[in-house]
This record gives structure tokens, C-alpha cells and sequence, in this order.
């Protein structure tokens, strides 16, 4: 009889965490300029930025990333719109004193709420390589359009068919 009982509660304790893990799923959020948010910051290398999502919806996926653009990529489906409405904004991710601005041109589907993978160029203005990951404040922040900090592709077109 106490195997039973015991078996019982493992299977309703089981259940419970099962049904926790499939209601935990995270609402979309609107992306909201100037609002600060908390995270962590990872790199990239500049050259694996291809077939990105943010040129994919442009149907131009060539993208020859430079190392030294300041892009960055994020789980797009955490905002409300998703790539359509993300892509191409920027951010500015700040580190202790360390802040740099960097947009957005693709999808990172395995980072969390919060994860900016960033180019390795934009990581190196916030702590060396070596350190790998760091934590950060962000905020959605509109794109500058000019001066010697823009580090990113100006104006992405249309590919024609």
C-alpha cells in the first residue's frame, strides 16, 4: 500500500512540473524605445551572419557581414510583431560605464528574453573576448543615421526577381 501511495505522489509531483514547464511560455512583448531592460550580452563572429532573418524578410539574404559592423541578434518571436517589427531597430547595450549601439538583423532562436548575441567589434566595446559573456541593461533606442559610430549596413534593399 505505501508503494502505491508513493507512486502516486511521484506521478501528481510529476504532472505538476510538466504542466508548470507548459504554462511558463513567455508573452510577446511590444518593443518600447527608451525602456531599460536587464540581460546578458554573448558574441558572434561578424562572418557567420548569413542567410539572416531581418534580409530574409527583404528576400535578400546576402549579407556579407563585416567584422567590425556593430549587429546584433536577438530571439525576435519575444516581440510582439516578431522579425517584422524588430528587425533593423537598435539598441544600446550598456555594460558597467561601456555602451555601445548595435542593431538588429537577425534571429537568435536559441537565446533567452534578454540575450543579445552581439558581433564580436560591438562585445570588444563592452569587455574583451575572453570574458565571453557579460551582463547588461538594454534599450530599444532609435537608429542613428550618421556619424563616425555607424557600424552597420545603411540601408538594406529589395533583392529583384
Amino acid at each position: 500500500m505505501q508503494f502505491t501511495k508513493f507512486t502516486l505522489l511521484v506521478a501528481m509531483t510529476i504532472f505538476a512540473l510538466l504542466s508548470a514547464i507548459s504554462t511558463t511560455t513567455e508573452a510577446a512583448t511590444k518593443i518600447q524605445f527608451g525602456k531599460k531592460a536587464s540581460g546578458k550580452a554573448t558574441w558572434f563572429n561578424g562572418k557567420d551572419a548569413h542567410d539572416v532573418a531581418c534580409y530574409g524578410i527583404l528576400e535578400n539574404k546576402d549579407v556579407n557581414a563585416q567584422d567590425s559592423w556593430h549587429i546584433a541578434a536577438m530571439r525576435l518571436s519575444q516581440f510582439t510583431g516578431g522579425v517584422k517589427k524588430a528587425c533593423f531597430e537598435c539598441l544600446r547595450v550598456t555594460a558597467g560605464s561601456r555602451s555601445v549601439i548595435a542593431r538588429i538583423i537577425d534571429d537568435c532562436s536559441s537565446c533567452g528574453s534578454g540575450h543579445v548575441d552581439l558581433s564580436m567589434a560591438a562585445f570588444l566595446k563592452l569587455a574583451p573576448k575572453k570574458q565571453g559573456v557579460v551582463s547588461i541593461k538594454y534599450e530599444f533606442v532609435r537608429c542613428p543615421s550618421s556619424g563616425s559610430n555607424l557600424k552597420w549596413p545603411k540601408s538594406p534593399s529589395v533583392k529583384k526577381a
